[in-house]
Protein backbone atom coordinates (compact mmCIF):
# COMPACT_ATOMS: atom_id res chain seq x y z
CA UNK A 1 0.00 0.00 0.00
CA UNK A 2 2.62 2.70 0.55
CA UNK A 3 4.38 1.91 -2.63
CA UNK A 4 1.38 2.19 -4.33
CA UNK A 5 0.69 5.24 -2.23
CA UNK A 6 3.77 6.77 -3.59
CA UNK A 7 3.49 6.07 -6.71
CA UNK A 8 0.32 7.71 -7.04
CA UNK A 9 1.58 11.01 -5.68
CA UNK A 10 4.26 10.72 -8.27
CA UNK A 11 2.10 10.47 -10.96
CA UNK A 12 -0.62 12.64 -9.37
CA UNK A 13 0.47 15.09 -6.90
CA UNK A 14 4.37 16.09 -7.44
CA UNK A 15 3.84 17.18 -11.10
CA UNK A 16 1.15 19.78 -9.55
CA UNK A 17 2.66 20.73 -6.47
CA UNK A 18 6.58 20.33 -6.81
CA UNK A 19 7.18 23.73 -5.92
CA UNK A 20 4.83 23.34 -3.02
CA UNK A 21 6.15 20.40 -1.20
CA UNK A 22 9.59 22.20 -1.74
CA UNK A 23 8.44 24.98 0.57
CA UNK A 24 6.99 22.80 2.88
CA UNK A 25 9.68 21.47 2.95
CA UNK A 26 11.84 24.46 3.46
CA UNK A 27 9.47 26.14 5.96
CA UNK A 28 10.27 23.07 8.24
CA UNK A 29 14.08 22.88 7.42
CA UNK A 30 14.96 25.05 10.63
CA UNK A 31 13.03 22.82 12.95
CA UNK A 32 14.90 19.63 12.08
CA UNK A 33 14.90 16.94 14.67
CA UNK A 34 19.04 16.36 14.03
CA UNK A 35 19.27 20.47 14.64
CA UNK A 36 17.67 20.00 18.34
CA UNK A 37 20.03 18.97 21.15
CA UNK A 38 19.54 18.16 24.80
CA UNK A 39 21.91 20.52 27.28
CA UNK A 40 24.44 18.70 28.38
CA UNK A 41 24.52 20.26 31.94
CA UNK A 42 21.26 19.00 33.22
CA UNK A 43 21.18 15.82 34.96
CA UNK A 44 17.77 14.77 33.40
CA UNK A 45 19.05 15.39 29.95
CA UNK A 46 23.07 14.45 30.11
CA UNK A 47 22.26 10.41 28.59
CA UNK A 48 20.83 12.21 25.74
CA UNK A 49 22.90 14.70 25.14
CA UNK A 50 26.00 12.10 25.42
CA UNK A 51 23.76 9.86 22.93
CA UNK A 52 22.71 12.91 20.27
CA UNK A 53 26.76 14.13 20.22
CA UNK A 54 27.41 9.81 19.63
CA UNK A 55 24.71 9.49 16.59
CA UNK A 56 23.71 12.80 15.23
CA UNK A 57 27.05 14.34 15.26
CA UNK A 58 28.19 11.96 12.42
CA UNK A 59 25.07 12.86 10.17
CA UNK A 60 25.88 16.55 10.63
CA UNK A 61 29.41 16.45 9.94
CA UNK A 62 28.52 14.30 6.68
CA UNK A 63 25.86 17.99 6.00
CA UNK A 64 28.57 19.94 6.58
CA UNK A 65 30.73 17.59 4.34
CA UNK A 66 28.25 17.53 1.22
CA UNK A 67 26.98 20.76 1.01
CA UNK A 68 29.82 22.80 2.36
CA UNK A 69 27.90 24.62 5.22
CA UNK A 70 28.13 23.68 8.64
CA UNK A 71 24.03 22.95 10.58
CA UNK A 72 23.81 25.19 13.17
CA UNK A 73 22.37 23.16 16.80
CA UNK A 74 20.04 24.86 18.59
CA UNK A 75 19.38 24.10 22.96
CA UNK A 76 15.29 24.85 21.99
CA UNK A 77 11.96 22.80 20.90
CA UNK A 78 11.61 25.86 18.51
CA UNK A 79 14.86 25.45 16.68
CA UNK A 80 16.81 28.71 15.36
CA UNK A 81 17.65 29.56 12.04
CA UNK A 82 19.72 28.19 9.84
CA UNK A 83 22.49 30.09 7.68
CA UNK A 84 21.36 31.19 4.30
CA UNK A 85 24.15 28.90 2.61
CA UNK A 86 23.03 26.01 3.85
CA UNK A 87 19.37 26.42 3.37
CA UNK A 88 19.63 27.63 -0.39
CA UNK A 89 21.91 24.77 -0.94
CA UNK A 90 19.03 21.94 0.73
CA UNK A 91 16.21 24.14 -1.23
CA UNK A 92 18.55 23.99 -4.30
CA UNK A 93 18.96 20.21 -4.09
CA UNK A 94 15.13 19.95 -3.83
CA UNK A 95 14.75 21.76 -7.12
CA UNK A 96 16.81 19.53 -9.05
CA UNK A 97 15.03 16.11 -8.30
CA UNK A 98 13.13 14.33 -10.41
CA UNK A 99 9.61 13.55 -8.81
CA UNK A 100 9.48 10.18 -7.93
CA UNK A 101 12.89 12.02 -5.76
CA UNK A 102 10.69 14.71 -4.63
CA UNK A 103 8.35 12.48 -3.72
CA UNK A 104 10.58 9.82 -1.69
CA UNK A 105 12.01 12.48 0.26
CA UNK A 106 9.15 14.34 1.23
CA UNK A 107 7.89 10.82 2.06
CA UNK A 108 10.78 10.34 4.31
CA UNK A 109 11.02 13.42 5.80
CA UNK A 110 7.26 13.32 7.04
CA UNK A 111 8.03 9.91 8.71
CA UNK A 112 11.29 10.99 9.83
CA UNK A 113 10.20 14.40 11.09
CA UNK A 114 13.45 15.53 9.28
CA UNK A 115 14.47 16.53 6.26
CA UNK A 116 18.08 15.77 6.91
CA UNK A 117 17.39 12.01 7.39
CA UNK A 118 15.32 12.03 4.61
CA UNK A 119 18.17 13.64 2.86
CA UNK A 120 21.00 11.13 4.50
CA UNK A 121 18.60 7.89 3.04
CA UNK A 122 18.67 9.45 -0.28
CA UNK A 123 22.47 9.90 -0.67
CA UNK A 124 22.95 6.97 0.64
CA UNK A 125 24.41 8.00 3.76
CA UNK A 126 21.51 6.39 5.80
CA UNK A 127 20.37 2.79 6.28
CA UNK A 128 16.76 2.22 6.88
CA UNK A 129 17.72 0.66 10.25
CA UNK A 130 20.21 3.73 11.34
CA UNK A 131 17.28 6.33 10.47
CA UNK A 132 14.70 4.76 12.34
CA UNK A 133 17.51 5.40 15.45
CA UNK A 134 18.17 8.93 14.87
CA UNK A 135 14.24 9.11 14.53
CA UNK A 136 13.76 7.41 17.81
CA UNK A 137 16.75 8.32 19.63
CA UNK A 138 14.54 10.16 22.45
CA UNK A 139 12.01 7.89 22.64
CA UNK A 140 13.76 4.91 23.19
CA UNK A 141 16.19 6.37 25.27
CA UNK A 142 13.08 6.91 27.81
CA UNK A 143 11.93 3.77 27.28
CA UNK A 144 15.46 2.48 28.16
CA UNK A 145 15.87 4.33 30.96
CA UNK A 146 12.65 3.85 32.66
CA UNK A 147 11.95 0.23 31.44
CA UNK A 148 9.77 -1.61 34.26
CA UNK A 149 10.28 0.92 37.19
CA UNK A 150 7.44 0.61 40.32
CA UNK A 151 4.68 -1.43 37.58
CA UNK A 152 5.07 1.28 35.04
CA UNK A 153 6.29 0.51 31.86
CA UNK A 154 8.68 2.21 29.70
CA UNK A 155 7.42 0.40 26.27
CA UNK A 156 3.66 0.57 26.20
CA UNK A 157 2.06 -2.43 24.11
CA UNK A 158 0.11 -1.52 21.72
CA UNK A 159 1.43 1.98 21.42
CA UNK A 160 5.35 1.89 21.08
CA UNK A 161 5.41 -1.07 19.61
CA UNK A 162 2.72 -0.56 17.10
CA UNK A 163 4.53 3.43 16.58
CA UNK A 164 7.61 1.17 15.51
CA UNK A 165 5.96 -0.92 13.28
CA UNK A 166 4.58 1.59 11.46
CA UNK A 167 7.45 3.53 11.16
CA UNK A 168 9.86 0.77 10.03
CA UNK A 169 7.01 0.10 7.29
CA UNK A 170 7.11 3.87 6.08
CA UNK A 171 10.59 4.29 5.88
CA UNK A 172 11.52 1.02 3.99
CA UNK A 173 8.87 1.53 1.68
CA UNK A 174 9.71 4.93 1.00
CA UNK A 175 13.70 4.24 0.60
CA UNK A 176 12.66 0.90 -1.74
CA UNK A 177 10.63 3.00 -3.84
CA UNK A 178 13.79 5.57 -4.44
CA UNK A 179 15.73 2.45 -5.21
CA UNK A 180 12.92 1.11 -7.99
CA UNK A 181 12.35 4.45 -9.48
CA UNK A 182 16.54 4.94 -10.21
CA UNK A 183 15.83 1.42 -11.91
CA UNK A 184 13.25 2.63 -13.82
CA UNK A 185 11.27 5.72 -14.85
CA UNK A 186 7.67 6.44 -14.09
CA UNK A 187 7.50 9.14 -17.18
CA UNK A 188 8.30 6.61 -20.03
Amino acid sequence: MPLMKLACTVLERVPLTGMKIIEHLMKKFNQDLVFCRAPEDNTLTVGLHVRQVEKVDPLLAWVNSEFGFKPIVYLSFFGGKQGDGLTKAIENLLKKTDDCELATIDALAAAAHSLVIGLGIFHGKLQIEEAIDLIRLEEDLQVDKWGLVEGKWGLVEGGHDVDIVDLKVQISSATVFLGLSRRNSFSD
